[in-house]
């Protein structure tokens, strides 16, 4: 009887010892499944964000021409900051491929904006300064103070590993931040925010730079679905005022050309829709839609880009 209780145990033992190994590899096969996922996930919103800085800067030096300003020193650095990213990324060194391609798509976006300033509408009307909005008032005031607190852990983080790389990226934030606020107070209140992102972002990238090292730094993603929401809104609005640059009224094509605008209306109005109910994760898909319409509006004018 003792005997059998002991096979008994010895066989339970037997059977949960594998229950346990075949748990393990489940759970190992599950975080690989996981990871690879994310890794995906990951590099595509990287090239989504290559890609449209390519576009801007070849519209950016396309509407400079035509309208005879001289930027093309600015486009020869994106060009280079474009093609730095993509070796960085090549290599892993992920946190600089992050940066630099998100410099040289802010710096594609303001010298556009300051150019569809200087010209009349021919697509579109000419956007107007943005009225203080108390709700985009609060949101920028929450970024800042995060921006902020970012900043001085930084600051300590660098005086502490005396990291001279650190120290002046602060010395760029600071400045970042105080151009983003001249901006908010001349109520530009996106072009402010795109800068102040842009801070907050350099100093989150530094911050795990020094705290894992460069090659460690390997997320790509957005913070949340809302930050992937604002950055497709922004390359909406983007998209429309390369409409506004670039696409000449009449032609034989205006018809079809009017269809893919008013579509990318409606989308963009719907996705403000779901946003406005949480619902990112669709706004998103919903966004890039009316993006894709603009991208097939401005193809029709016979505007050539990549995507």
């Amino acid at each position: 009887m003792q005997n059998r209780t002991s096979i008994g145990i010895v066989a339970a033992m037997m059977l949960a010892a594998g229950f346990i190994v075949q748990a393990d590899a489940f759970a190992q096969q599950t975080s690989a499944r996981v990871a690879a996922t994310a890794e995906a996930r990951q590099k595509d919103e990287f090239t989504r964000l290559l890609d449209s800085t390519k576009v801007l800067n070849q519209a950016l030096k396309r509407v400079s021409e035509q309208k005879k300003v001289d930027n093309a020193a600015l486009v020869q650095a994106n060009d280079k900051k474009i093609h730095d990213a993509e070796s960085a990324a090549a290599d892993g060194r992920i946190a600089t491929a992050r940066i630099l391609v998100d410099d040289a798509y802010l710096n594609c976006k303001l010298a556009l904006a300051d150019l569809a300033q200087k010209s009349p509408s021919v697509a579109q009307p000419a956007p107007a300064a943005d009225a203080p909005n108390p709700r985009v008032q609060k949101e920028y005031a929450a970024r800042m103070d995060s921006t902020r607190a970012l900043r001085d852990a930084l600051e300590r983080i660098a005086n502490e590993k005396n990291d001279d790389p650190g120290k002046q990226e602060v010395a760029l934030i600071d400045k970042l931040m105080r151009d983003a606020d001249a901006q908010v107070a001349q109520n530009n209140a996106k072009r402010g925010r795109a800068i102040l992102d842009h801070a907050y972002l350099r100093a989150k990238v530094q911050i795990e730079r020094l705290r894992g090292g460069e090659t460690l730094v390997r997320e790509l993603k957005f913070d949340t679905k809302e930050d992937e929401y604002r950055y497709e809104l922004d390359r909406n609005d983007t998209y429309g005022m390369l409409m506004k640059l670039l696409v000449q009224p009449g032609g034989a094509k205006e018809a079809e050309l009017k269809a893919h605008v008013e579509r990318a209306a409606r989308l963009r109005k719907d996705a403000e829709g779901i946003a406005a109910k949480k619902g990112f994760e669709d706004a998103v898909k919903t966004m890039e839609e009316s993006s894709g319409e603009y991208q097939r509006a401005l193809r029709t004018a016979g505007v050539m880009i990549p995507g």
